[in-house]
């Protein structure tokens, strides 16, 4: 799976540079239900904001200035080998409990600081360089990091007009219609985070 900075223009950025990255969870964005290479599955979004990496963009004719976002698709899962539950335990720095994995609450993320760990992928052929999020590890920085961009999280099965209308135009257009139970996971789904 290939990660892109949050933005529609984000082969036009240079990659973000491998390594490690403080970084602060800025949106978790259910995308509803999505084809994959392993059928139809729930997917997420989460997206976090690099607050040493500042960026140039044009939007509406005007230049504007930011920090560097990157994101990472998940499918909605706690089972053992899920790519989610997997990065969650590095972030938290433990397993989950038989307890916690009947049910963990994703928008415990949102605002939460951590260190990324970013790998480069070189495209087939050979023509781009993209920066994917490798581990998330626990933050061990000096006080609490604060996003510059506003935290959202959205739900496609409970639509907030609000929320939704907060999401990047590349995200908003991944949410489909729903088509079963929402954010919520069986045992693969997410409910306390002890950050």
């Amino acid at each position: 799976m290939i990660i892109k900075e949050n933005s529609s223009k984000s082969n036009d950025y240079e990659p973000i540079a491998k390594g490690r990255h403080e970084a602060i969870c800025v949106t978790i964005a259910g995308i509803g239900e999505q084809e994959t290479s392993y059928g139809v599955k729930n997917q997420v979004i989460v997206t976090w904001e690099i607050p040493s990496i500042v960026r140039e963009w044009t939007k509406d004719g005007e230049t504007q200035e930011g920090r560097a976002q990157i994101s990472r698709t998940f499918t909605c899962s706690l089972a053992p080998k899920a790519s989610l539950r997997l990065l969650l335990e590095s972030w938290r720095d433990r397993e989950f409990t038989q307890e916690e994995l009947q049910g963990f609450d994703l928008k415990k993320l949102l605002g939460v600081s951590c260190t990324l760990k970013i790998k480069h992928q070189t495209s087939a052929d050979g023509s781009k360089i993209y920066a994917n999020i490798a581990d998330v590890e626990p933050y061990e920085g000096q006080g609490q990091l604060e996003p510059e961009a506003t935290p959202v999280i959205y739900d496609p099965y409970n639509h907030d007009p609000e929320a939704f209308s907060k999401l990047p135009d590349w995200i908003a257009g991944k949410v489909e219609a729903p088509t079963s139970a929402g954010l919520e996971a069986d045992v693969e789904e997410i409910e306390e985070i002890p950050f």
